[in-house]
């Protein structure tokens, strides 16, 4: 059963793509002591930090958006050879209505928009399928938007040859005229904003999102763990600029507290991939929808 939440007129679903191996959570937050977990028991699983590869669909009148789409259909043999599940997920979600007549239209084809909050592997990897050797987006009507922080970085020379996903699943994107470089705050449609959220990536950005007078966030990678919510200096061992990373998140997290946001986080476990950050006592808490 997929997460839902409501902000204003949009509807946002979270549905999960793929659950990779669980690992240690000293493997994903190396800078984290064991010893600091004991209170944060409840966000691990049998001892273990498990990650779930969740994407955020969005739907209001005139448009609908997807953020991030997932690891890819695989097998993943980096990922205990798993393989994801979100175009179907994705269809099931957008599926027209039982009376419509237009068999015709595959539920993709209502997409209007992919955000990229990130250019990492498991953000990305439902962009294209390949026949042939040749690329076609999966989404054909929507518009890719990218920060243009993360193509620079991820396209340079070196870092693409390192980037096979890059390669595949967004350089593509270019040619066949589905791309959107933006920098800074950017307005993707009406209600509907990317802002610059950068250290998990030189070009990470969460969605903003200001609707019917209420707001909330999809906030990417912003936040792995819910232990992050009461402990956002804890960074994951892949951020690219730690102390960015954390000043990112102490900035939104403060936002949503005060401001009553509505967050989807697309990393936590399901059943609590949508909620609201709440105080308790002399620190924040995640409080699931």
């Amino acid at each position: 059963m997929a997460d839902k939440g409501k902000i204003g007129n949009v509807d946002l679903t979270a549905v999960i793509d793929m659950v990779p191996p669980a690992r240690t959570p000293s493997a994903m937050f190396p800078d984290v002591a064991d010893s600091a977990w004991e209170s944060y028991k409840d966000t691990l699983e049998d001892g273990q930090l498990q990650l779930y590869y969740g994407v955020i669909v969005l739907q209001m009148d005139g448009a609908t958006i997807l953020v991030d789409t997932g690891m890819g259909p695989g097998p993943h043999p980096d990922r205990g050879n798993l393989t994801g599940n979100l175009y179907e997920l994705v269809s099931d979600v957008l599926a027209p209505p039982d009376n419509t007549t237009n068999t015709n239209v595959s539920p993709s084809d209502q997409v209007n928009f992919v955000i990229h909050t990130h250019l990492h592997a498991d953000h990305v990897g439902w962009n294209l399928r390949y026949a042939g050797g040749m690329p076609a987006p999966n989404f054909r009507r929507a518009r890719y938007i990218i920060s243009k922080a993360d193509y620079d970085y991820y396209t340079e020379e070196t870092m693409l040859e390192q980037s096979p996903h890059v390669q595949r699943q967004v350089i593509p994107l270019r040619r066949l005229r589905l791309q959107e470089i933006v920098e800074g705050e950017h307005e993707v449609t009406d209600g509907i904003s990317v802002v610059p959220a950068p250290g998990h990536t030189p070009g990470h950005q969460v969605v903003l999102i200001n609707s019917g007078g209420q707001k909330g966030m999809v906030a990417g990678d912003l936040l792995h763990n819910i232990a992050q919510v009461s402990e956002p200096t804890w960074c994951a061992g892949v951020d690219w600029d730690k102390t960015q990373s954390a000043n990112s998140r102490e900035k939104l997290l403060d936002l949503a507290e005060k401001e009553n946001w509505t967050v989807a986080a697309g990393h936590f476990p399901p059943g609590q991939q949508i909620g609201k950050v709440i105080r308790d006592g002399n620190k924040r808490i995640w409080a699931p929808l």
